[in-house]
């Protein structure tokens, strides 16, 4: 995309700082222009900002890139701000530093998506500065948190003051518009913020999800590398474990297994494990069974109606993930090795089709013999990755893990794949907990589950 790097003389970027405090302790003191205050017993949060300051305005500016945006210095271009805490014995305050847009009247306001929001916080000594939020878009938020932080603010950054005496944190704000904003030459646009900090005494603060750099679905929340390798600095099978390692940018073509936190809709997230990437979309595995206890068909001990009883019960528990693409496909009308969703005795040499069923739209559906395959899985114990086999019974034997979360974790033996077995009319494959394919499953069996495959753009 080209880059937009004339002089843009009419634009305007304001950002104010109004020192506000949200709490919900007793009552404000205002001490001075500047400076809110208030106070608990002998507990005290502040938010303060260089007197006389009211903010940063950009005039004649231009698009730039991130890595010019953040090194901008100058008056008007960065903006600094203290948190203080004092706390007596045996307190906690949680706090959240919150952005809250500042609604524009008088002129065309720029797009969230056109501007970058970039904080820092010093450290010892206070001339330098770490990265506290990376160079990001401004996104509002759904739903309240529980310190205040209202439906439609931004959290910048959040933590939880814990020790006696007199905490303090000097924030650097800076706010620049983005290299592909495109704006029309001599149009007039504004954008502006202010800062709000929201404290509650004995609450931990929410942690700040940072968006990640490098894709336009914003519904991906954390990306993790996978590592089963237990013990190793980087060991990470959930997505859960303090030795994972995050990236805060997305790879150009994601590992097979790679871990995924997703939201699925509008208030839930999921973690997922990648299955492939075809360069646009990413196909991706839920981490534990999305449904439990079902058989592959239920009515008959015949393969021939094709897994209608758990397709039926997976796509009801994944109707409302309206953040997952449709899945069209079509099952038993052709050549298993041209269609994966179709029965087959051997996997290296299928020819044939065992049920016959139409074509079917839905947001999940299971993995196929074929995708297992290619993931490593054999008829041979332990050749699946770990990750395949986790959150299953026995799964603690290969360095998985079992009822993490709750007991409904790790009640079944394995998952239904989409695959018949074609040299067996009442059987169905599976993914056995020992971490294999297993083809001697009766297909009315209620001790397997069924594990969501959903297709997402990168």
């Amino acid at each position: 995309m080209k880059k937009n790097k004339w002089i843009l003389p009419s634009i305007m970027i304001l950002l104010l700082i109004i020192a506000t405090v949200g709490v919900t302790f007793t009552a404000f003191t205002f001490s001075k222009e500047g400076t809110v205050e208030n106070t608990l017993e002998t507990s005290m949060i502040m938010l303060t900002y260089t007197e006389g300051k009211t903010g940063i305005t950009l005039n004649e500016t231009y698009p730039m890139s991130d890595e010019t945006g953040k090194i901008l210095t100058g008056t008007n271009n960065v903006f600094d701000f203290t948190v203080t805490a004092t706390l007596g014995k045996s307190s906690l305050i949680g706090y959240e530093v919150t952005a809250v847009k500042i609604p524009i009247m008088d002129m065309e306001p720029l797009l969230d998506n056109e501007v970058k929001l970039y904080l820092e916080r010093a450290i010892d000594p206070d001339t330098t500065y770490e990265e506290i939020l990376m160079p990001t878009n401004f996104i509002p938020r759904e739903n309240q948190t529980q310190l205040g932080s209202p439906v439609g603010s931004m959290i910048l950054d959040s933590g939880t003051f814990i020790n006696e005496g007199t905490t303090i944190h000097n924030y650097r704000l800076r706010l620049w518009i983005d290299e592909n904003a495109n704006i029309p030459n001599g149009e007039s646009r504004k954008y502006g913020v202010k800062i709000n900090v929201y404290a509650k005494q004995d609450v931990m603060g929410e942690p700040v999800e940072q968006p990640i750099q490098g894709t336009s679905n914003t519904n991906i929340r954390k990306i993790f590398t996978y590592n089963q390798t237990s013990g190793a600095s980087n060991f990470c099978v959930t997505g859960e474990e303090n030795t994972c390692v995050s990236l805060r940018k997305a790879p150009e073509t994601y590992p097979t297994g790679t871990i995924l936190k997703y939201k699925v809709n509008d208030t839930e997230e999921k973690y997922f494990h990648v299955v492939s990437d075809n360069g646009n979309t990413l196909t991706l595995q839920q981490r534990e069974n999305t449904v439990y206890d079902t058989a592959w068909y239920a009515d008959t001990a015949a393969n021939t109606k094709g897994p209608l009883t758990i397709l039926s019960a997976l796509e009801r528990a994944t109707v409302g993930w309206t953040n997952v693409l449709n899945q069209v496909y079509t099952m038993g009308t052709t050549v298993f090795k041209d269609n994966a969703f179709t029965g087959c005795s051997s996997y290296n040499s299928c020819t044939t089709n065992t049920y016959t069923l139409g074509e079917r739209t839905a947001k999940a559906r299971m993995i196929t013999v074929q995708e297992a395959q290619g993931l490593g899985c054999t008829s041979s114990n332990s050749s699946c990755p770990i990750w395949m086999c986790n959150y299953l019974n026995s799964s603690t034997s290969y360095g998985g893990t079992v009822n993490q979360t709750g007991d409904v974790y790790g009640k079944n033996w394995g998952y239904w794949t989409m695959n018949a077995v074609s040299s067996g009319s009442s059987r169905a494959w599976r993914v056995h907990s020992y971490r294999f394919l297993y083809k001697e499953t009766e297909a009315t069996s209620i001790g397997n589950g069924g594990r969501a495959v959903v297709v997402i753009e990168k």
